[in-house]
């Protein structure tokens, strides 16, 4: 009797599920890559994503790490891998009133059941780039779904 190998990391069905889940499509989040352990994804603002004062809601900026963050994660194991956030601590450096923002995340520390990851999220304009929130989370890693 031979042993079947898991399921390998597919790239492609991650990026896919991820970008059309309906909260990314609600404020138009893109994920753009997660793979090896980094994550990014990226969001053009507008005043959909503005409080009253016209600064992109901090709620926005903390989603798009979270979700950059996750696919770092989610980029070391086998499809169906259930990831969670259990902890997570943002600062905010700067206001965004236009642009896009790209969070770009890392894993620090990779254990059996946890993960430890941080986040940069970028301001874009004009050919700069701006660190406008970082962002350090726990994440917890469940087993696959069976089918």
């Amino acid at each position: 009797m031979t042993q079947q190998e898991p399921p390998k990391f597919d790239l492609d069905k991650l990026l896919a599920v991820a970008s059309n889940a309906g909260y990314a499509q609600l404020i138009g989040m893109r994920i753009v890559t997660a793979e090896a352990g980094i994550g990014r994804a990226t969001i053009a603002v507008d005043e959909r994503l503005q409080h009253p004062q016209m600064i992109v809601h901090g709620g926005v900026i903390f989603t798009l790490a979270d979700t950059a963050m996750s696919m770092a994660v989610l980029s070391l194991y086998p499809p169906g891998t259930r990831v969670s956030t259990i902890e997570a601590k943002i600062n905010f450096l700067a206001p965004t009133r236009t642009g896009e923002l790209l969070a770009e995340a890392t894993i620090v520390h990779q254990g059996r059941s946890t993960s430890v990851v941080e986040a940069t999220v970028f301001n874009l304009v004009d050919g700069e780039q701006k660190p406008v929130a970082r962002m350090l989370g726990t994440f917890s890693i469940g087993r696959p779904k069976t089918e």
